[in-house]
């Protein structure tokens, strides 16, 4: 006999298997079908939860960017105790490890947008001056921009693509601050 499991946690396993489809396809391969599959439910336990397909992209583009700007706000926060090459390997994490800088483009682009509900309350700026603002605005933008298309770009220029080769352009942006 099957177990029946709450409410709360087959939403939360299905989110889950959403957003790792999502990270790895983006939001045109996110089949009901699939997810439903791999959190071992129906494709109507799925509608039951979400409504529809839209449904479940848009809970899961709001768990992601809720996550995003908290992950942020903690970074933001910790960024005049933090050394700068520590700070930047943060927002790597955050953007690139975790797959938030290409789920949100995708997102981003999408024809739904971001509701702008996702960004009441988030508040990301800090008592620090502007160049130091500046400073996290310059590497979000540089760590979003690699994570999304920086293997593209490195082939484009004739520049090896891996782990190493990231670290090195991190601490390259790092020394960049520096001056």
């Amino acid at each position: 006999m099957r177990r029946r499991r709450p409410a709360h946690e087959t939403r939360a396993d299905i989110l889950q298997a959403a957003q790792l489809r999502l990270r790895q396809s983006g939001p045109t391969a996110l089949r009901l079908d699939d997810v439903a599959a791999d959190v071992g439910i129906s494709r109507q336990a799925v509608l039951h939860h979400f409504g529809s397909r839209d449904g479940l992209l848009r809970a899961v583009v709001e768990g992601a960017w809720t996550g995003l700007f908290g992950d942020l706000a903690t970074l933001v926060a910790a960024q005049g105790e933090a050394e700068p090459q520590d700070f930047v390997e943060l927002v790597d994490d955050v953007a690139r490890k975790r797959g938030n800088a290409r789920l949100g483009a995708w997102l981003l682009l999408s024809e739904q947008g971001l509701p702008d509900s996702l960004f009441e309350g988030v508040d990301l700026a800090s008592d620090s001056p502007a160049e130091d603002r500046f400073d996290l605005l310059l590497v979000g933008a540089a760590l979003f921009g690699d994570a999304v298309f920086g293997a593209r770009l490195r082939q484009v220029l004739g520049l090896a693509d891996g782990e190493e080769e990231r670290a090195a352009f991190r601490t390259w942006l790092v020394e960049r601050l520096g001056r």
